[in-house]
């Protein structure tokens, strides 16, 4: 499936993301020119990964079969500080 079809979709969610859980969230890429594409990253305030899986299948990216949320990757993590980013500017 391509991405491009609902990235739109999925990049209109993430500002609403931000209430539930998710402190910060983007693109990983296989290189530093950022031009091949290797997946999504997400950190989550959430109690159990299955919380964290709940919210990853509610995006459109999921719902067009291009996530496969039961094979993510999901660790504990703790932050030691953040800078904020305006997510209505890509």
């Amino acid at each position: 499936m391509d991405r491009a079809g609902v990235r739109e979709d999925h990049l209109k969610g993430i500002p609403a993301a931000f209430n539930k859980g998710v402190t910060n969230c983007g693109a990983i890429y296989k290189d530093d020119a950022r031009t091949e594409f290797a997946g999504s990253s997400f950190n989550i305030v959430a109690n159990s990964r299955e919380e964290i899986i709940e919210f990853l299948k509610t995006d459109p990216y999921y719902k067009a079969g291009i996530w496969d949320v039961d094979n993510a990757l999901i660790y504990p993590y703790g932050c030691a500080g953040r800078l904020a980013k305006d997510v209505s500017q890509p």
